[in-house]
């Protein structure tokens, strides 16, 4: 017989998993998958640990039809191994760059009377870039990043 109960506990790998906390996907949770099985799900700004046998194993998230790129890590005994989970890049400034460009646009079309068409262009590719993430790069909607 190798190991009582209580070893194999003690001995277990702690894997952490820290969401970032954005605007996008605000009231969403994020699911966590370890080796395509789901371990748990994580709201926006919390942390959460999972306990996990040593070995190698893959780490992925996913939110509807999006996801992000399985890691591959391995893990052992006694280790803890600690993530970083957040939407696309950049997607803390999409919303706010889109209320800039729509305020700018409204102040001068109605204050100044300016020809600010310019600004429609730059916010439909503002608007494009989350679209991108939506759609054809939905397997990198989300970003697991390994932290020392």
């Amino acid at each position: 017989m190798c190991c009582s109960i209580t070893e194999k506990i003690v001995n277990m790998a702690k894997l952490i998993i820290k969401r970032t906390s954005e605007w996008y996907n605000l009231m969403r949770d994020f699911k966590i998958y370890v080796d395509k099985t789901k371990i748990g799900r994580i709201e926006n700004g919390k942390t959460m640990e999972f306990e996990l046998e040593a070995g190698i194993h893959k780490l992925n998230s996913k939110i509807d039809w999006c996801s992000s790129k399985a890691l591959e890590f391995e893990i052992k005994e006694n280790e803890t191994k600690t993530f970083r989970l957040s939407s696309f890049k950049y997607s803390k400034l999409i919303a706010p760059i889109l209320l800039v460009i729509s305020i700018i646009y409204i102040v001068g079309k109605i204050e100044f009377s300016a020809d600010l068409n310019f600004l429609s262009i730059l916010g439909i590719i503002t608007f494009l870039y989350p679209f991108y993430f939506l759609t054809f790069g939905k397997n990198r909607y989300l970003r697991l990043t390994e932290l020392n």
